[in-house]
């Protein structure tokens, strides 16, 4: 189970917020079906494509047959030969990422305004936790902290005296100073790497979320209606607990075979090879449960041994050392 934490660096890192999809893929791991749907087509095409060797980027050529390669400047031996496809850049589609937010965050409501794609400030919605209540919640997309800084300043929100969220993708670009800048507008950043995770193709909201919250309801001098944390029905844990059962049989299962086919090349001199590891879709139909309720299971903090067995059915080494629990 890989992290996402790539996927939102890279959004601070990229000025353009576009890429190619196998960028895309790579920043995503394992979690692309709650990545893609954030994504369109820009209706450009690159001009260079990452090196699958780690390299610098491969310079696009289109020969005059049409061929379509991706070649190194100072060593042309080494070429990828492309599709047209492959150089399609997709960049954020920044309403995409409003409805996400917006679906996964308690009281959070969209608003309907108008996004510049190209630009790196929005607004996702209003964070409304009762009557009467209404504050403004921005995403900022910021390369540099200098730029975060000036979002900052230029924030109409500044000249408010309600208070205000602002999202960033993470805390890369934060400092003391930025911190106490926002805190004086009696706006608050969040990062959106801790307060929201994926959850099939969406996302959910985190623990961490409330944390925040209480930093921001102290600096607006508000206090939340008792039922405030009630709105949404308590996770079955009893529930998860079960499926996450299934799901370690179900990889217990896999390692078996994957083990006793290994070691029957091993027995015949011949050289191992890994049989693939199921993925979540495939997870879901063994054991009878939705893709949503596999994402939910590998991304529990309590499924130890189901986040182990899931890296053991990657690794074929691992997989000959396997040994099945009594």
């Amino acid at each position: 189970m890989s992290t996402i934490e790539p996927f939102w660096r890279f959004l601070e890192t990229r000025p353009s917020h576009a890429a190619v999809m196998s960028e895309w893929r790579t920043v995503a791991g394992d979690h692309l079906a709650a990545i893609r749907p954030l994504l369109m087509a820009s209706g450009r095409q690159a001009t260079v494509y990452p090196d699958p060797r780690g390299g610098r980027a491969l310079g696009v050529v289109r020969h005059r047959d049409g061929a379509l390669v991706a070649v190194d400047g100072s060593d042309w031996q080494h070429r990828v030969s492309l599709k047209d496809e492959d150089v399609v850049l997709y960049q954020l589609d920044m309403r995409a990422v409003r409805k996400v937010l917006c679906d996964a965050i308690d009281c959070l409501n969209i608003v309907k305004s108008p996004i510049d794609m190209d630009g790196g400030c929005a607004q996702v919605g209003n964070w409304e936790p009762k009557k009467a209540a209404s504050f403004p919640v921005y995403i900022l997309l910021s390369p540099t902290r200098a730029e975060l800084r000036r979002q900052i300043l230029d924030l109409p929100q500044r000249r408010s005296r309600s208070g205000a969220i602002l999202l960033t993708p993470t805390r890369i670009n934060w400092d003391g100073d930025l911190d106490d800048l926002a805190r004086g507008a009696r706006m608050l950043l969040v990062a959106v790497s801790e307060i929201v995770e994926p959850e099939g193709d969406g996302f959910r909201q985190t623990a961490a979320w409330e944390e925040y919250l209480q930093a921001f309801c102290q600096m607006v001098q508000l206090t939340l209606p008792g039922n405030y944390r009630n709105k949404k029905p308590t996770p079955m844990r009893g529930s998860r607990a079960v499926n996450i059962e299934k799901l370690e049989k179900a990889l217990e299962a896999h390692l078996v075979a994957a083990h006793n086919h290994a070691h029957s090349f091993l027995d015949q001199g011949m050289e191992p090879f890994l049989l693939p590891r199921p993925d979540q879709k495939l997870l879901a139909k063994l054991t009878g449960l939705t893709e949503s309720d596999v994402s939910r299971c590998m991304n529990d903090p309590r499924a130890r041994l189901l986040s182990i067995l899931w890296a053991t059915a990657d690794s074929l080494d691992a997989v000959l050392k396997y040994k099945r629990r009594r």
